[in-house]
Order: structure tokens, then C-alpha cells, then sequence
């Protein structure tokens, strides 16, 4: 197989995989939340109150997408925003008791989960696949940032 040929099949895996992870999720009984909007959640559990830019980074994600995911979390009633109280015009997003509550119901389901998608990998082959996902990252975010370099030049 030709190494564009293998490019493509893992192009197609991955998107399979993601689908499936998404299948999964929901036939859990997960709330009407996405995946990012459960992480978002998880991260206001161990980090407290954030703001959405500090959520964004924590996300990988960008600004407009974390207000969509606040949106979300604000409207299911698992999250608020809250301002600052040194400094009114910085807004926090913060985990309400019935997202404290959610978070703490579903982590057993959630580690059952991983185990049923990751469960049958070896450690070292979990360091491998997280390895690989990170270089491709870094790859395409150098290739990002050069590109917009050289668009302002």
C-alpha cells in the first residue's frame, strides 16, 4: 500500500474512532452533553472557577468555541458564569452543585467507558498513541502559526 493510500485509511480510522467514541458516550446515558462539554465540565470540577479564555487553553480550544460550550453547560444548568469580584469586567465560569453532582454519577461510568474503547491497550502502547497525536499537533499548529506569519508580512 502506497504511503498516500495508508495516509487516507488512517484518515478514515480516525474519524471512525471519533464516531464511535461519540456512539458510546451517548449510549452510556451521558446528558445531552458532547465530549468537550463533559471535559469543560470536568475541568471546573478539579480546577474551580476559570475564565473562558484559561478554559479554552485547559480545552484546546478556541474563544468562540468555549462561549458556545459555556452556553451550553449554563443552559443544562451544570455551570455559571460569575464576575470577578476584584475586577468586575473578568467573567468566570464556575460549576454549579447540579454539575458537581453530574461529574461525581458519572465517573464510574466513564471509567467503564475507557476501559471498553482503551481497556486492551498496554501502557506503553497508551504513551505511543498520545505521543503520536501530540506530534501531529504540534506539527499542524507550527504549520499554522508559520502560515499566519507570513500571511501578515
Amino acid at each position: 500500500m502506497s504511503m498516500r493510500s495508508e495516509i487516507l485509511e488512517l484518515e478514515m480510522l480516525f474519524k471512525k474512532m471519533v464516531r464511535t467514541v461519540q456512539n458510546e458516550w451517548q449510549k452510556e446515558g451521558f446528558p445531552k452533553l458532547g465530549r468537550t462539554d463533559y471535559t469543560a465540565l470536568e475541568k471546573l470540577y478539579e480546577l474551580g472557577a476559570l475564565r473562558l479564555s484559561d478554559l479554552a487553553d485547559a480545552l484546546h480550544v478556541t474563544c468562540g468555541a468555549v462561549t458556545g460550550i459555556s452556553d451550553k453547560l449554563i443552559e443544562g444548568g451544570f455551570a455559571r458564569r460569575v464576575r470577578d469580584e476584584a475586577d468586575r469586567r473578568v467573567v468566570h465560569l464556575e460549576i454549579t452543585p447540579i454539575g458537581r453532582s453530574l461529574i461525581e454519577q458519572l465517573a464510574n461510568k466513564r471509567a467503564e467507558l475507557s476501559d471498553l474503547l482503551y481497556g486492551f491497550l498496554t501502557d506503553e502502547e497508551v504513551k505511543q498513541l498520545s505521543s503520536l497525536y501530540r506530534k501531529i499537533l504540534t506539527n499542524v499548529e507550527h504549520i499554522r502559526n508559520k502560515k499566519e506569519s507570513e500571511s501578515r508580512i
